[in-house]
């Protein structure tokens, strides 16, 4: 692995100064080598700042995953400005709520994506008073600067190189929820690094592999725990622009890989692809995830997961790839380096091995606090931030998830975690996913529902989920009703994650009324 970095900037320096001409990013039409990558970088970079927008400049970026996102990113950091990554998936609305919440001084914009004319939203929404200038990627047909025409005022000025401290903001990363304005988040330069490195280290990538990943660049699942470790390690990171499953097994075919990292609804829709065909599968041996979501495809495989959010810049836990495969899906590895993981009761205090209680973190991969805040909102009296998530450290340091604080259900006198749940469900040989909701039955309790999604070709029974469940779980941790649903009958938010009111309304449609 190259020498230690200060700056994303150095990064790609020592990375480019050690792997040279091997293949750094591609897409289905596109390579760049970690040489081309760093030069594309420096092009941004010297353009951006010749153009006025160096350090404090906030740049968006609203494009589909590819090596230019990439290029434009690192060029971002090499001019010392912040990147403020922009959903694809963000409407007229969203758009103009994050430019003007993140003061957006420059746009790097894709014209189109799909059915998505980013352009045309531009020409929507009301005039910003901070953005100077759009530029735009690949075809310009009208509202912004082509790139190349941005790209050549490098021409004219050659400012020299700056110094970068590495308590600049690198990016500002809004979230999103299911409710509430996005908050942006502040990560520095130092943040992401102290996470980046352990990461590629736990994931035990090489220069010898080659990742297929069809994670959002502009999440910082997309581009911390998965597109900056890949990079770090020397391993070739194959992106898709967009996701579909048509587009993810060209990308199969053609790469061969042997390493992997798709979103959990992907698997099950690559798995019953009619054009799948497990050797697609053959050479992958790590990556992201868990390998049992392709059984049986990959049993030698050592893919890991852990748990992180934003605050953190990516991961706090993560397994190993040298740890044995866990079949268990609760366990999520140990904390990063420098990481401390509290768990609290409810009156703040520390929790036994085992007891599940409130999560709360901090280490060198906090943030800098939400963009136009207070300092410490989100923070505790002892700078620990306040997760919202509930989970427990084992004997053996080992850290297990169990849910959100929110999405707790009351049965029968007792808080229930509908996610523990769905995790015992999802292990059924016959389930694709579990989807498990409260349906309230009085003022104070709560049915526990769960909807199903079938393995393609495969049918559950009632009685072999509720013996499967009566196996793994307490009584009244056992749904009541099990309801059988489709793939798409379950909608996701912006961060793909199931919208819970949602599957409520569909669980009460679906669901014959309890007698009383």
């Amino acid at each position: 692995m190259p020498s230690r970095a200060t700056d994303l900037s150095t990064l790609l320096d020592n990375l480019a100064a050690t792997h040279g001409d091997r293949p750094a990013v591609a897409d289905v039409g596109t390579t760049l080598t970690f040489a081309a990558l760093h030069q594309a970088a420096g092009t941004w970079g010297m353009a951006l700042r010749t153009a006025g927008f160096g350090p404090g400049a906030r740049v968006g970026l609203l494009a589909g995953n590819g090596p230019e996102w990439l290029a434009v990113a690192f060029g971002v950091w090499r001019a010392g400005a912040t990147l403020v990554p922009i959903s694809t998936f963000v409407t007229a609305r969203e758009l103009h709520e994050i430019l003007t919440h993140a003061d957006v001084d420059i746009l790097v914009v894709q014209a189109r994506l799909r059915t998505h004319d980013y352009l045309g939203m531009l020409h929507e929404i009301p005039r910003l008073p901070t953005l100077r200038r759009v530029i735009v990627l690949g075809e310009a047909p009208g509202g912004g600067e082509p790139a190349q025409q941005f790209l050549g005022t490098i021409a004219t000025s050659h400012p020299g190189p700056i110094s970068i401290d590495r308590e600049t903001i690198a990016c500002l990363l809004y979230t999103s929820g299911t409710t509430g304005a996005p908050k942006g988040v502040q990560l520095s330069h130092r943040a992401i690094l102290a996470t980046v490195m352990p990461t590629a280290t736990r994931s035990g990538l090489t220069s010898s592999d080659a990742l297929v990943s069809t994670l959002p660049l502009f999440w910082v699942a997309g581009l911390v725990i998965r597109a900056l470790p890949t990079l770090a390690a020397g391993c070739t990171l194959i992106v898709l622009e967009t996701f579909t499953t048509d587009a993810l097994i060209v990308a199969l075919e053609q790469a061969r890989p042997t390493a992997l990292h798709l979103r959990p609804p992907q698997v099950g829709q690559l798995l019953g692809h009619p054009k799948f065909q497990p050797e697609l599968l053959a050479a992958v041996r790590k990556g992201g995830g868990r390998a049992e979501w392709y059984a049986p495809h990959l049993g030698e495989a050592r893919l890991i997961t852990g748990y992180g959010m934003t605050e953190m810049s990516g991961y706090v836990t993560a397994l190993d790839w040298h740890d044995p495969r866990q079949l268990s899906s609760t366990p999520l590895g140990t904390a990063l380096p420098g990481v401390e993981l509290c768990i609290v009761d409810d009156a703040g205090r520390p929790s036994a091995a085992g007891e599940v209680g409130a999560i709360r973190v901090r280490g060198p991969g906090l943030f800098s606090g939400y963009h136009k805040q207070p300092a410490g909102a989100g923070l505790d009296d002892a700078g620990f931030f306040m997760t919202g998530d509930l989970g427990n450290i084992d004997a053996a340091g080992v850290f297990h998830f169990v849910g959100r604080t929110k999405d707790l259900l009351r049965v029968k006198g007792i808080n229930v975690s509908p996610a523990e749940v769905e995790q015992v469900l999802a292990t059924h040989p016959r389930v694709e996913a579990a989807y498990v909701v409260g349906i309230p039955f009085d003022t104070m309790e709560q049915d526990l529902v769960a909807l199903i999604v079938p393995k393609p070709g495969e049918a559950p029974t009632d009685a072999s989920l509720r013996a499967h469940a009566a196996d793994a779980l307490s009584h009244y941790k056992r749904p009541q009703d099990y309801l059988f649903i489709a793939r798409h009958d379950v909608t996701f938010n912006a961060t793909s994650k199931p919208q819970r009111a949602a599957l409520v309304e569909l669980a009460v449609r679906l669901r014959k009324p309890r007698a009383t």
